[in-house]
């Protein structure tokens, strides 16, 4: 584990991961320089290992991509995520079925915890998930292993199981 402005390509080689797993930021985007983004922004453009960006990950795999990420909605005046509209708790999403998704049912249930989302796909990115709070729950590149999710699939119960089988299907890629 390296927090994500410690990383680099030379160190991910280095450690010489299966897979790579991208986590959240508890900050705003627009909070972070530059150069403490541009190591991870390295990784997920050119590493070969399949890569899982989830939630504040999912969002990074956007902005390296020159998607534009944002609040998800304002509700009222404020500066950082004051008064933004957030999704937090189990709620559903619809897949395409394939992916991350392949073998699971089109609808699944997942926890999600978030006031930022991916405004548009990035270039090679296809939809792969998506629900009616935030259009861009997932997303496929569509010729390397990168795969982002909005939701924390690695947060599940034994009611709301979808979120493991999730992580199950990435770790067999």
């Amino acid at each position: 584990m390296e927090p994500f402005h410690a990383v680099s390509l030379a160190r991910v080689e280095e450690l010489g991961p299966t897979h790579i797993i991208l986590s959240g930021q508890s900050h705003p985007w627009d909070s972070y320089r530059p150069e403490q983004l541009a190591g991870v922004y390295d990784v997920i453009r050119e590493a070969q290992q399949p890569l899982l960006g989830v939630c504040g990950g999912h969002q990074q795999i956007a902005l390296a991509c020159g998607a534009r990420v944002d609040v998800m909605k304002r509700l009222g005046p404020g500066t950082g995520y004051e008064n933004c509209l957030r999704e937090r708790g189990f709620f559903p999403i619809e897949t395409d079925g394939e992916g991350l998704f392949k073998g699971l049912k089109r609808s699944l249930t997942v926890w999600h915890s978030h006031f930022d989302e991916v405004k548009e796909l990035p270039e090679n990115f296809r939809l792969t998930a998506s629900n009616e709070t935030c259009r861009i729950q997932a997303m496929q590149h569509t010729t390397r292993p990168v795969y982002g999710v909005q939701f924390h699939p690695e947060l599940f119960d034994a009611e709301h199981t979808d979120g493991r089988l999730v992580v199950e299907n990435f770790l067999a890629l």
